[in-house]
């Protein structure tokens, strides 16, 4: 058996709101300009990938991503600011809690 440590978000009732898998979405969706195409990056139905985003807006209580609809290029998504300073705190602190944890996890395991 392989043990292994991850970093996620909860919040008081201990239910997940943020993790790898919201952090992913969000990158993609930064590189691919749309919901819709970083969905299918990740192999994921465009409504469970918008059910994911739209559960980490909520219980963020701010916006992550602001939606821009059709017109000439048919629309897309890009990341608020506030949504991108959030996903880049997130991802510095799993950077670097990991190199601390990892040394811990090798010592006790």
């Amino acid at each position: 058996m392989k043990i292994s440590m991850s970093l996620r978000l909860c919040n008081e009732e201990g239910e997940k709101i943020f993790g790898k898998g919201v952090a992913q979405l969000l990158r993609l969706i930064d590189k691919e300009g749309s919901l819709n195409a970083a969905a299918k990056k990740m192999g994921i139905a465009y409504s469970k990938a918008w059910k994911i985003l739209h559960n980490a807006e909520e219980q963020l209580g701010f916006e992550l991503v602001e939606k821009q609809s059709g017109g000439k290029n048919g629309g897309g998504s890009v990341l608020t600011p506030r949504g991108r300073s959030f996903l880049e705190k997130y991802e510095a602190f799993d950077r670097e809690s990991g190199l601390i944890v990892e040394e811990l996890f090798k010592k006790y395991w």
